[in-house]
């Protein structure tokens, strides 16, 4: 997602001081994410249910970005003001998508729901604007918006490990009660079930989000001691996590597939993994940049045009990947005379 400014100095050796590097090969691993992000809402192998690749693989998308931006903000060692600013930022990027949209959203929100008096629609928009989604995917923006300043708060009174552990103590009890749901009792059910009317899907919210936030902020605190690791201690990681998540998932019928037990160790495994493994090829990595953001807004007005149309779920991904594609070049081209298209990437 929106990304910190990259020192350009060039260095694929990882035992240089992390000022040095370019972090391209996270670049190539937002791009992967946001094709994941894609598959979840195209259903490109639609046969009645998402299949085990896409609960496995595409549900690790979206922790990987928050990860990623929580490493690339507290790398840093942010201060009050570089928080401002980051607020600042998450905040035009969200008022940018929401404008483009509107018309999804107002009619998603209320038009859709005509036997719902207005305040009752207001109420519910109020309380999406905060916990879930407004326009599609805008709790990614908003758990960042909540999520970053209570890890940076949280970490003046206690070190990251704790923040972690507090972020860890949130999650289980979110997948616990969503994938995990058929195996409660029918009292945890019915209370569950309150918690989804009242909250809408806490799921997708920043109490989900902050596991993923503080495993971002550990990660750049152990950057120079992930440089030391041995490639193949991180390659073993990784599959070791990978497989163990592809037990939970494939063994079980969740009701909310958005979160599992592994997700939080794997996708650490993953953005450690490609930290420690520099890519070397020569890219537009800029474009690369603007592409994830735009892929992961767009994709789904993209989706929404194309649904009434014959075209098969797989045509349907790639056609949205490709106008997700063009759009991207369309705002590089056109932000120098329209600047406001800056704040959509």
């Amino acid at each position: 997602m929106p990304s910190l400014s990259r020192m350009q100095p060039s260095s694929m050796n990882p035992s240089l001081s992390p000022l040095s590097r370019t972090y391209h090969s996270i670049d190539l691993l937002k791009v992967v994410a946001a094709l994941l992000v894609v598959a979840i809402h195209a259903f490109p192998a639609h046969d009645g249910g998402q299949p085990l690749p896409i609960n496995l693989f595409s549900r690790m998308a979206v922790p990987v970005f928050f990860v990623v931006s929580a490493f690339f903000f507290f790398k840093k060692k942010p201060g009050r003001e570089q928080l401002l600013r980051y607020l600042k930022r998450m905040g035009a990027l969200y008022a940018f998508w929401l404008v483009v949209e509107a018309y999804i959203t107002i009619d998603g929100a209320f038009l859709s729901h005509p036997e719902w008096p207005l305040g009752k629609a207001l109420a519910i928009f109020a309380r999406n604007f905060l916990l879930n989604s407004t326009f599609s995917g805008s709790w990614f923006i908003m758990a960042l918006i909540i999520g970053i300043p209570l890890v940076y708060w949280l970490c003046k009174r206690l070190n990251t490990w704790a923040v972690l552990t507090i972020g860890i103590g949130c999650y289980i009890p979110i997948v616990a009660t969503t994938n995990y749901y058929a195996y409660l009792p029918e009292g945890a059910q019915h209370a569950t079930d309150a918690a989804l009317k009242a909250l809408g899907y806490y799921h997708n919210s920043a109490f989900a989000a902050l596991a993923f936030c503080a495993m971002g902020r550990l990660i750049a605190e152990h950057e120079a001691a992930i440089a030391r690791l041995k490639g193949w201690t991180t390659t073993v990681a990784l599959a070791l996590c990978v497989a163990l998540a592809w037990m939970e998932v494939a063994y079980h019928e969740a009701r909310f597939a958005d979160c599992y037990f592994m997700l939080v160790p794997t996708t650490a495994a993953i953005v450690v993994w490609v930290l420690k493994h520099e890519t070397a090829m020569n890219l537009p990595y800029a474009l690369l940049r603007n592409f994830s953001t735009v892929t992961y807004f767009s994709h789904f007005i993209f989706i929404w045009a194309l649904a009434s149309t014959p075209l098969s779920p797989l045509a349907i991904y790639f056609v949205v990947v490709a106008l997700s594609l063009a759009t991207t070049f369309a705002f590089r081209i056109l932000s120098p005379r329209i600047p406001l298209l800056r704040y959509g990437y």
